[in-house]
């Protein structure tokens, strides 16, 4: 009886969440709309106007010229190499759309195609907020929860409303697709694959705006604690080494970037990460083919062995590149972030407002109601609250918030939160994580409510020993990149168990 009526639940729940996210993405894309319908489609502010012009170079002269663009116009009278300085994602995304859509019989003109980027970018990020949630909880409520509250709080709206077409409204639905591909690529089946798509996407995000940077560091971080808490193995090897690899090979194809992840000190933590992972992978090897058990003596010391010689090598590389200026300093926006910013060095930087630290009344005008509720739902995260739920994909199950999805989301928030504090138009990277947490505490009341009232006769009733059909992501314990499964005989299993699953 508690079986049917738990699958009839789960029915109806998925059709009325599918329909919630259709309502959701549709309030999300009308929101936007607002300026469009209170002035037309008009560009408006400053850098937009700088954006669209280069969008219509592009369209007029084609990809060629654009990138040997020198504008006189520009920093009159010195002028600007417009197509070595520009992240140019924005502007290729939308002669690409203007292109199609007209190849496809659908008349429209480049104006209205880049007045409208920003909001359907702000849709789809809602969507992708969606997904990043889904996959690192594996509760569809919080992600469904979250992605309303995605749509419509102010601090993502700010950059992505209509007719302002400036770089961060691409390139949020960027880094959150990356995320979302990250945190799935950490988890068989095709996490290959998924690391291809990952590094992809974040290449498209390097294209679209220079906040790229949080990005590579937040997955290199990521990377690093997975190793840290004992979660390494062949699935992590493989996504982190394809990730890192195809996804700095087309960023240094993007000539305002260039060699910068190669060079910059604020991008060589992924790359120490990425030569990290590829010692230990040596070492798991090594390890193998003597017969050493992963925590034996014999193992440590081969581990011992390899990271001194890789230790010694590196220094001396670093003894030779430095004195040369190989190594750039870090950018006066960089340095912002962890000095008081009136002493970056950089005037430009220091004179603009929303360089300035941020406050408690900006938090609360540009959050609202997340401001109070991301604290509970990162303690319901941290501390493993159970999110599953009755709109699960039949025949698995869900299972309470654990493991890689978990690690990523607590870091994430964290980070984004104290770069925010120190940057008031940094609030833009707090607006996903404060989504989440804040879908994750309503989504924790949300299914303690539903079970009172569909099971009152039993205060006590188990809703995770009875709801079958869940969706294991990242955040689950089952095929995350956790290593072997917890109920381990013995290391030798845990060996079998750890290098499996990244063909």
């Amino acid at each position: 009886m508690a079986s049917s009526k738990m699958n009839a639940i789960r029915a109806v729940g998925w059709l009325v969440k599918l329909y919630a996210m259709r309502l959701i993405l549709l309030a999300a894309y009308d929101i936007r709309l607002f300026a469009i319908k209170s002035y037309g489609l008009v560009i408006h502010e400053f850098d937009p106007w700088f954006n669209y012009r280069a969008t219509e170079y592009l369209a007029e002269r084609g990809w060629t010229e654009f990138f040997h663009w020198f504008d006189h116009r520009s920093w009159y009278p010195l002028g600007r190499p417009v197509g070595s300085t520009i992240y140019p994602g924005m502007q290729i995304t939308s002669v690409a759309i203007w292109n199609g859509l007209n190849s496809l019989g659908y008349p429209i003109s480049l104006n209205d195609v880049c007045c409208y980027v920003p909001a359907w970018f702000g849709a789809l990020a809602t969507l992708c907020l969606f997904l990043v949630t889904w996959e690192a909880t594996g509760s569809s409520n919080a992600g469904v929860i979250a992605a309303f509250i995605m749509a419509i709080i102010p601090a993502h709206i700010m950059r992505s409303v209509g007719g302002g077409y400036d770089n961060e409204s691409v390139a949020m639905t960027a880094m959150l697709m990356t995320f979302y591909l990250w945190l799935r690529s950490i988890r068989a089946p095709f996490n290959k694959l998924f690391a291809v798509l990952a590094a992809l996407a974040y290449t498209y995000m390097v294209a679209a705006w220079g906040g790229y940077i949080f990005v590579i560091n937040m997955v290199g971080i990521h990377a690093a604690a997975l190793v840290l808490l004992g979660n390494f193995n062949d699935t992590l090897y493989w996504s982190y080494t394809i990730f890192y690899v195809l996804g700095t090979f087309g960023a240094t194809r993007v000539p305002v970037v260039g060699l910068a992840p190669l060079k910059s000190l604020e991008q060589l933590m992924p790359c120490a990460v990425f030569l990290g992972y590829q010692i230990l992978q040596l070492c798991e090897v090594q390890r193998k083919r003597a017969g050493a058990l992963a925590h034996s003596f014999e193992a440590w010391q081969i581990r011992m062995r390899n990271f001194g010689i890789a230790a010694a090598a590196l220094a001396v590389v670093v003894a030779i590149l430095f004195p040369t200026g190989y190594f750039g300093p870090l950018s006066s926006r960089v340095r912002g972030l962890f000095v008081k910013h009136t002493r970056t060095g950089n005037p430009l930087v220091d004179s603009v407002a929303e360089h300035q630290p941020a406050n408690r009344g900006m938090m609360l005008a540009y959050l609202h109601m997340c401001y109070g509720l991301g604290p509970p739902g990162l303690a319901f995260l941290v501390l493993g609250g159970d999110l599953r739920n009755s709109g699960s994909s039949p025949g698995q199950q869900e299972t309470k918030v654990s493991g890689a999805g978990v690690g990523f989301l607590a870091i994430y928030a964290l980070v984004a939160h104290y770069f925010s504090s120190k940057m008031v138009r940094l609030v833009l990277l707090l607006s996903p994580p404060a989504s989440i947490l804040t879908g994750i505490a309503l989504a924790r009341l949300f299914t303690w409510a539903m079970m009172q009232f569909l099971f009152p006769e039993d205060s006590d009733y188990d809703l995770s020993a009875q709801v079958e059909g869940g969706r294991e992501g990242s955040g689950g314990s089952k095929r995350r990149a956790g290593g072997p499964d917890e109920g381990a005989e013995s290391e030798e299993e845990e060996d079998e168990g750890g290098g499996e699953g990244a063909n």
